[in-house]
């Protein structure tokens, strides 16, 4: 096992983790997401697009400039990210989409690097920089990401540039950067701002002060990081609304009836399948028992189904993406109104009347569904089915690797216990935030805490590798 680590230079496993990441964008991904495709299928991207092609060619970030809150819909992380693309495609969406699918195999690859020196810059010896970084190099969720067109794989780098320059020597240089390429990863993805506390209780234990955090040169970090995420609140307040994160109410998916019907679902139960596809596709949806406080809401929920189906708005715009439907609704109707109003009702009587079941049942069934997730939604093929589980076991199993490699570090100091402090706080956070909070359990949200606990992970396997007998010459 040592003469194994001895080969994993990291100019080896920059090298290996490209190989990887453009074989599997040529010829896993179509297999694994079912499309040659693919990389253009998510629904989030028309949004990003479309922000884009507004502020482009009309000057406004908006994701429908028919609509006033199209202007909260989305950050604008992503969306500047294409943006680069566009114009070096020269508005050719079809070369657009290639060029960032390239970025982003470049910009993950380059994660291979940054978390190999993010372990070096926390006192970590050369073995355990390799297995981090070889963890990372194969880490088979950063590689299904890098060429699909989300800001997943670009979130995952300016995250890791941040904490590299932020683990680096103290100077003003670094910690301005630190701060922009925080604060940019936050506009790519939001989850990412609950790294800032994080790297606040960092800063206050390596240098035991608060008023540390307001001193040459650590103050640089916080300005350039309010600058750079604050611009996107600070926009948003000149346009008449205080938004820190996005808007996603809107005037077509997003409307009133759908935004009322999935904060009710994850009031009673963990995921909005089945019944946001019994819904859409006309059959009887199967409510959850935790649903029926009363005896007139079997009756109420029924009538909710039938209305969503035929003339909510949102779900008409689900139902015309789904090619149910020749023609979405596009006017606000009494209808809309009605099923918004009869699930916020209902989400009300959830947490006054069953506390116990949605504060406390449903989020740790979250939190369970976070840890614990093993497949994919949808029918998929046998093999798809095959592999999606294998993948979701090893994601589970290094989640618990690296809380174990925490723990253990107390006693073998292989990394600053510091840092992974810093991790540990972040994971916590944003798990606990989104159980109990958001509730929309989509397990990509995680995806920036299960990769910083690859690098505690790595002293578990280095511990294996030290227990292990050797031959005796």
């Amino acid at each position: 096992m040592n003469k194994i680590i001895s080969y994993l230079s990291i100019r080896n496993l920059v090298v290996i983790g490209i190989l990887l990441r453009v074989v599997f964008m040529i010829w896993g991904a179509p297999i694994y997401y079912g499309s040659q495709s693919y990389a253009t299928q998510g629904g989030d991207l028309d949004a990003w697009i479309k922000c884009m092609q507004n502020l482009v060619h009309t000057g406004t970030f908006t994701a429908d400039p028919n609509f006033e809150d199209g202007k909260y819909f989305r950050p604008p992380g992503y969306s500047f990210f294409l943006m680069i693309f566009y114009f070096l495609s020269g508005f050719n969406m079809t070369l657009m989409f290639k060029l960032a699918q390239a970025s982003q195999i470049i910009l993950d690859t380059a994660s291979i690097w940054l978390v190999y020196h993010i372990v070096k810059n926390n006192n970590g010896n050369e073995n355990i920089a390799r297995i981090s970084a070889f963890l990372y190099c194969t880490y088979p969720f950063a590689i299904v990401w890098a060429p699909y067109l989300y800001a997943e794989t670009s979130g995952i780098f300016f995250m890791m540039l941040s904490i590299y320059f932020f683990t680096k020597t103290p100077s003003k240089k670094n910690y301005i950067i630190a701060g922009i390429s925080l604060g940019f990863a936050v506009l790519l993805r939001v989850p990412i701002i609950f790294a800032a506390p994080a790297f606040a209780y960092y800063l206050w234990r390596k240098h035991k002060s608060f008023s540390i955090l307001f001193r040459k040169p650590l103050i640089y970090f916080f300005i350039a990081f309010s600058i750079t995420y604050g611009s996107w609140p600070a926009r948003n307040l000149m346009h008449g609304k205080f938004i820190p994160a996005e808007e996603l109410r809107n005037d077509k998916h997003f409307s009133a009836d759908y935004y009322a019907f999935m904060f009710y679902i994850w009031s009673v139960k963990t995921d909005h399948n089945p019944q946001f596809e019994q819904i859409i596709h006309g059959e009887k949806v199967d409510w959850p028992k935790a649903s029926y406080l009363h005896p007139s809401d079997s009756a109420t929920l029924a009538e909710l189904a039938i209305k969503c189906n035929t003339c909510g708005r949102g779900f008409s715009h689900f139902k015309y993406s789904a090619g149910i439907i020749d023609k979405p609704i596009f006017e606000e109707t009494a209808c809309t109104k009605e099923i918004a109003e009869k699930f916020d009702q209902l989400r009300k009587e959830q947490i006054n009347e069953n506390p116990l079941h949605y504060y406390l049942i449903v989020p740790l069934n979250n939190l369970q569904k976070a840890l614990f997730k093993l497949s994919l939604y949808g029918n998929k093929n046998r093999i798809v089915v095959i592999a999606s589980t294998i993948l979701f076991s090893y994601r589970s199993l290094f989640i618990f690797l690296g809380l174990l490699g925490i723990w253990l570090n107390k006693s073998m100091k292989v990394i600053d216990p510091i840092f992974l402090q810093l991790i540990l706080i972040y994971f916590i956070l944003w798990y606990l935030v989104l159980s109990f909070g958001y509730r929309n359990i989509e397990i990509r949200y995680f995806l920036m805490n299960d990769i910083l606990l690859l690098i505690p992970a790595s002293i578990v396997i280095l511990k294996l590798i030290s227990m292990s007998p050797s031959k005796q010459p």
